[in-house]
């Protein structure tokens, strides 16, 4: 998997600036830490996004 193809994630918690996001294809994979200033406006536990060369959308 190459760094411009997209990775779905699910939003498992939110914690300070911070979001806990699990790789929807890798589901036993440890969690990602993610700033939440890298995450699009509306993002919730329970979202879902889509990460493409460092850019998120919400799903």
């Amino acid at each position: 998997m190459g760094f411009a193809d997209p990775v779905n994630y699910t939003v498992v918690t939110i914690d300070g600036d911070y979001a806990m996001l699990r790789n929807e294809s890798e589901p036993d994979a440890q969690l990602a830490q993610v700033a939440l200033a890298l995450l699009p406006d509306g993002v919730t536990d329970g979202s879902r996004v889509q990460r493409v060369m460092l850019e998120y959308t919400l799903l």
